[in-house]
């Protein structure tokens, strides 16, 4: 576990968020020595208004950094993605710094198939950051928390196929152990389910299909992850209670199973226009007495246009509607229905313009809209809302080497 936000900071500074795509990584060694190290560098500034549930606003600035340098040898590679970014906000207090480092080999077992490995650590520090659960009763003001900091580090295998022309086949499985800063008023001797940080161990595997054609791709694929909380405790079905002290439940732990798809078409309007159309659902399994079971749609739709050699446009829309088990609460504890729902979308709006080859000025617009049966939850002093509205809009520019 992270007990100093020093340690959050240190990975944060030093560690990449996601590591190269399996596909990304299996094409023919680039001539060109840049295409070796895939640098990007952006800056961002802007504006924001809320955060989640909370309902903050105020300006934001931006920096990122990111790159994949690879070292090429016969038979074997070895990426070394990372990337590193921070975000400053003014007027609120909800700045942060992430990162991430990996380490990729790659083996060459034929021209068809391919073999590697993966070991790599990410994290995020977020300083002082308003507690929404802890509020002083009379003033209503939010103590600081480091507790939103986390670092996790993982390990896994992959392996990489071309089983037939026009196809590609990926597997990999992780193994992810992830651990959050502990506020110093969390009790769990005392009071187990506040301030509870999600330390968590994970099991990973993940199964992607994709068949390609020059004016089409279709890709199919299936997740799978098993989630073992070290902190949070389980919660009875219809009531939430975790039984403390008397009898209490054990660690929750959950099944997470994500089919999905997704079809690419490409040279639409004469070339000019690219669509995207996804959908996947997911089924979550709460292993203990469902209360946290759900089941959940997830479509995406993204379109790119260009609209001239320099200037080009995309927008994309993302959709999460969930809706819980029957375990999920007792019957009159919702605003209405008699399930727990939730219904999030995300529309995002994009204006790219080439200033130089490796020199591009951006715009981006992003609304988030939230709606829920939640009741309110009311600690002392104020009320958080489950349902928010979310608005992000940044400028900058994007380096590319």
């Amino acid at each position: 576990m992270i007990r100093l936000p020093l340690a959050a900071a240190v990975a944060a500074a030093l560690l990449c968020g996601a590591p190269a795509r399996a596909q990304d990584v299996v094409k023919d060694s680039p001539k060109d020595v840049r295409s070796n190290v895939r640098l990007e560098l952006a800056t961002w500034g802007g504006g924001f208004d809320g955060e989640g549930t909370r309902t903050d606003s105020g300006g934001v600035a931006v920096i990122e950094a990111k790159a994949s340098p690879r070292l090429r040898r016969e038979g074997w590679w070895l990426d070394v993605p990372f990337r590193v970014a921070h975000r400053q906000t003014f007027g609120a207090t909800l700045s942060q710094t992430t990162g991430g480092l990996d380490l990729e080999p790659w083996f060459v077992v034929s021209k068809a198939l391919r073999v590697g490995l993966e070991a790599g650590a990410y994290g995020r520090w977020a300083p002082d950051w308003p507690d929404q659960y802890q509020r002083d009763p009379i003033t209503g003001a939010l103590a600081p928390t480091d507790r939103y900091s986390y670092l996790a580090v993982r390990g896994g295998a992959a392996l990489y196929a071309r089983p037939a022309a026009h196809q590609h086949l990926r597997a990999r499985y992780r193994y992810v152990a992830q651990d959050y800063s502990h506020d110093p008023d969390f009790q769990p001797n005392l009071t187990p389910g506040h301030l509870t940080p999600r330390d968590n161990r994970r099991h990973e595997l993940d199964l992607h299909w994709r068949y390609t054609q020059r004016a089409w791709a279709l890709a199919l694929r299936l997740d799978w992850a098993r989630r073992s909380e070290q902190e949070l405790v389980s919660r009875d079905a219809l009531t939430g209670s975790i039984n403390f002290p008397a009898n209490p439940n054990p660690l929750q732990v959950t099944n997470l199973w994500t089919p999905s798809g997704e079809l690419e078409l490409r040279d639409l309007l004469g070339g000019v226009l690219e669509l995207s159309l996804g959908y996947g659902i997911e089924f979550q399994e709460d292993t203990w007495e469902g209360y946290y079971s759900y089941t959940e749609h997830h479509p995406h739709v993204a379109a790119r246009l260009e609209l001239t050699k320099r200037l080009a446009a995309t927008a994309q829309y993302e959709g999460w509607f969930r809706t819980y088990g029957p375990n999920g609460t007792a019957p009159g504890r919702l605003d209405y229905g008699t399930r727990r729902e939730s219904s999030m979308f995300r529309v995002t709006g994009e204006l790219g313009y080439r200033l130089r080859d490796d020199l591009t000025a951006r715009a981006v617009v992003e609304y988030t809209d939230r709606r829920t049966n939640y009741p309110d939850y009311t600690p002392p002093g104020s009320d958080i809302d489950w349902d928010y509205v979310n608005l992000y809009a940044v400028f900058g520019l994007e380096y590319r080497m």
